[in-house]
């Protein structure tokens, strides 16, 4: 679906999702403890009582607690919150559990298809470190601040771009190379720099 934000908890405040509402984005965002009171609200209605729908998701069972009739924070100009926990239990016995907050009404997106773009951030999260680290060596980025980001992928980009204009390597008489074939076809930047920086 089209349209649409999923973002961490830290950007579940009443400026950024007024923002998306402006730009006419609906927002899928984790419940964490920067809104307390959402979160203590939440907490004792969920997961007592059945669940609202219980699915398998893969090897998983899912188990899902949604309502839309939770009050908005001081500052959200909406008027209710919707907020749906969900409950996955792994085939090893593992139980993940999450909180998360909505303005997607109940009468366009249901409870599994909140669960399904909830986890797609995880996916698009991992495929994309995943990516970066295995194919261009890069490492995790230490700090979220803006500039900290900015700068960390201004260097990466400038890194690449520099091993990207080397001549490629040569290969033995008779044999061409990807790399002489396509110019940009590089060896992975970390071979020529180190990481941004490593993990704490």
């Amino acid at each position: 679906m089209r349209n649409m934000l999923v973002v961490d908890g830290e950007f579940a405040t009443a400026p950024f999702l007024h923002t998306a509402g402006e730009l006419g984005l609906r927002v899928v965002a984790r419940l964490k403890d920067n809104l307390p009171q959402l979160l203590a609200a939440a907490q004792q209605r969920f997961p007592c009582g059945p669940p609202a729908t219980v699915f398998q998701h893969g090897a998983d069972r899912v188990e899902l607690w949604d309502a839309e009739d939770f009050d908005p924070w001081d500052t959200l100009d909406w008027e209710t919150v919707r907020v749906f926990f969900y409950r996955q239990h792994k085939p090893d016995g593992k139980v993940v559990e999450a909180y998360w907050l909505t303005n997607f009404p109940s009468s366009t997106v249901g409870s599994q298809s909140l669960f399904r773009m909830a986890k797609s951030r995880w996916e698009i999260e991992n495929q994309g470190f995943n990516d970066a680290k295995s194919r261009h060596g890069l490492e995790h980025i230490c700090h979220h601040h803006a500039n900290s980001l900015l700068i960390g992928w201004l260097l990466t980009m400038l890194a690449f771009d520099y091993r990207t204009t080397l001549p490629p390597p040569l290969s033995p008489p008779g044999q061409t190379s990807g790399a002489e074939r396509c110019p940009i076809a590089a060896p992975p930047v970390a071979q020529s720099f180190p990481p941004l920086c490593s993990r704490q």
